[in-house]
């Protein structure tokens, strides 16, 4: 499908943690910027900046060459787009989608296969990184679709990521991102069930981690969560109940593809219990607490 190259206006649906910053480096980047959110007060400081308000998705679309979307679910992305009110309805041929919420493989091919018999050409795009990495435009961006249509947006996703990633066709970001943060959730099960191992052992947690940072098992994970954890600081940056999300995602993917996921079914659940102990809405890091629980470590 031919894409116009030159883009000046970007659309930005859903303003939440991550949205509000990327949607702002868009700004200092010198584009032209429409927003919309369901709760039309988070589009406030961005319309403050420059940004231009829209009542609707539909709308957003009209005025951009690419519209971008970042919110909660399949459900959400699914109305934004192919809704009554949604990109589809502008009937922008040739408009560009960027689809950066966490959704399934599946999910994402049929969306982009549905705009693309509407004229539209869209790239699953989802994030690797933290609200600071959004706000500091240091975002990692998974992508996959047409190559040439991410070579024309190219400059959309400089404003606001570090790297870019083509990963093969439509379907193949999401398929990455699942694969990210199943290590991501692993990895911090993992150091959580050791901390108490040590604590049990009289260690102290903060040399435990100091060790760890310095030898064969440092990675830039812990570097980033494992003092959070030794604190008992888990104020969001990237919430459980979305872990969770992600988890159970992969865990369906997997079942379509026959890859058999043992270890991911059993930290899924052990996110499941820290929902059911009142953590969803704490840090994804907060796994450690079902590990304290489960040892009475403290």
């Amino acid at each position: 499908m031919a894409v116009v190259e030159d883009v000046k206006v970007v659309g930005f649906l859903g303003l939440g943690n991550m949205g509000t910053p990327m949607a702002g480096n868009l700004l200092k980047a010198g584009f032209s910027v429409v927003v919309w959110n369901r709760t039309k007060s988070k589009a406030k400081p961005l319309l403050e900046k420059g940004a231009i308000g829209a009542d609707h998705p539909r709308q957003v679309a009209e005025k951009s060459d690419v519209v971008i979307t970042m919110v909660a679910d399949a459900s959400a992305v699914r109305e934004v787009l192919l809704g009554p009110d949604g990109v589809a309805a502008s009937n922008r041929r040739g408009l560009r989608v960027l689809e950066m919420s966490t959704i399934s493989p599946a999910d994402s091919i049929g969306i982009a296969q549905e705009l693309s018999r509407r004229g539209m050409a869209m790239l699953d795009c989802p994030v690797s990184g933290s609200v600071k990495a959004a706000a500091d435009a240091s975002l990692t961006l998974i992508v996959g679709g047409d190559p040439s249509v991410l070579e024309s947006v190219k400059p959309v996703l400089q404003a606001m990521a570090k790297n870019v990633f083509h990963m093969g066709p439509n379907g193949a970001g999401c398929y990455m991102k699942l694969v990210n943060n199943v290590v991501l959730a692993a990895m911090l099960a993992g150091f959580s069930e050791a901390l108490v191992l040590g604590k049990k052992g009289g260690l102290p947690p903060q040399k435990m981690l100091d060790v760890i940072l310095q030898g064969s098992a440092r990675s830039p994970l812990l570097e980033f969560k494992g003092k959070a954890i030794v604190d008992a600081n888990f104020a969001p940056t990237f919430a459980l109940r979305l872990m969770k999300k992600d988890l159970t995602l992969a865990l369906a993917t997997a079942n379509e593809v026959k890859a058999p996921m043992p270890l991911t079914s059993f930290v899924n659940e052990l996110h499941q219990a820290a929902i059911a102990a009142g953590l969803g809405d704490r840090d994804f890091s907060a796994i450690a607490q079902v590990f304290d629980g489960l040892a009475k470590a403290g």
